[in-house]
């Protein structure tokens, strides 16, 4: 077996980057790059074509022009349950509905590819990560552009029966008439996101960078209550599964100066006591942009392993 017949090509979509790397099945990782997702899906009438090219000109430039073992996708979507099909990308309008992905791309390339919520491959790469892959029930909350979640229950990956589950995002929130990108009102999403964050960075602090909004501003009641509902989200998820374990990460949770104490706070005011309050495991997801890649390889390399597994 040739050394790119070993390797997986993990690819983990962003809405301003799409990251690419090799990993072997230890899940050491190579050729790390990013492309702009911008320049695969605006204005491009076959994306597919498109995605199949980049993926070309990147094993050219690391794999001598050799296919690797499968390629591994991770989309900000909702995919159906048979994991071959993008439904919708509600932050990333480029990205087409109902797209096909793993039957065109894999007609395009000759491999096999699969394809899954980003976020649950960033749950896989921290259960590895974090020492938790004997952990019954773990979640994963992700405050991003949105809530990424991903809950593992019984150690596998709840799916739903379409495929489509644990979207705490879009969790509907009494007397929140704000309309989502979902298309649906309420959405937690509208108020505890990064989306929800500019809005408050626009309306009250034009002046300061979204970089800097929790290192300026955290005195404010605004981005305090803000942080409450980041709080509040969370404990929800905890009071549903009482998880071993609960992983948090996401872009809002590596800017300056995010208060992680204050947060934990609101976690404890918001959880059932006495359990699962009394003995909550909280962990932080380390930064890396890497994760999604490596989680969408580990992804790939449990499905060849066991076709059954979704």
């Amino acid at each position: 077996m040739s050394a790119s017949e070993r390797l997986v090509l993990g690819i983990d979509i962003g809405g301003t980057n799409m990251r690419f790397a090799l990993v072997d099945g230890k899940q050491n990782m190579t050729a790390f790059e990013r492309l702009s997702t911008q320049s695969v899906f605006v204005g491009v009438e076959h994306p597919t074509q498109k995605l199949a090219e980049c993926i070309r000109d990147y094993c050219a430039r690391h794999l001598d022009g050799k296919m690797p073992l499968a390629v591994s996708i991770g989309f900000p979507s909702t995919i159906n349950r048979d994991r071959t099909i993008v439904v919708q990308t509600p932050n990333i309008a480029c990205i087409p509905d109902n797209y096909a992905v793993v039957e065109e791309l894999g007609n395009a390339l000759g491999i096999p590819v699969y394809i899954n919520r980003d976020v649950n491959d960033l749950l896989l790469f921290d259960l590895v990560d974090l020492g938790l892959t004997d952990c019954d029930c773990v979640a994963g909350i992700y405050f991003g552009t949105g809530i990424g979640n991903a809950v593992l229950v019984n150690g596998k990956i709840m799916l739903g029966r379409n495929g489509v589950a644990a979207e705490l995002g879009h969790l509907p929130v009494y007397g929140n008439k704000k309309i989502c990108k979902c298309g649906n009102m309420s959405c937690l999403e509208t108020v505890v996101s990064g989306v929800a964050l500019e809005q408050i960075q626009a309306d009250h602090f034009p002046e300061t960078s979204i970089k800097k909004i929790f290192a300026d501003h955290l005195d404010s009641n605004i981005i305090k209550e803000f942080v409450e509902g980041m709080g509040q989200a969370v404990a929800t998820e905890v009071n549903l599964f009482d998880p071993d374990c609960v992983v948090l990460g996401g872009g809002l949770l590596q800017m300056e100066g995010f208060p992680r104490e204050l947060l934990e706070t609101a976690i404890h005011r918001y959880a059932r006591k006495p359990y699962p309050e009394a003995n909550l495991d909280i962990r932080y997801s380390r930064p890396n942009q890497a994760n999604g890649t490596v989680g969408a390889a580990i992804y790939a390399y449990k499905r060849m392993a066991d076709p059954k597994y979704l």
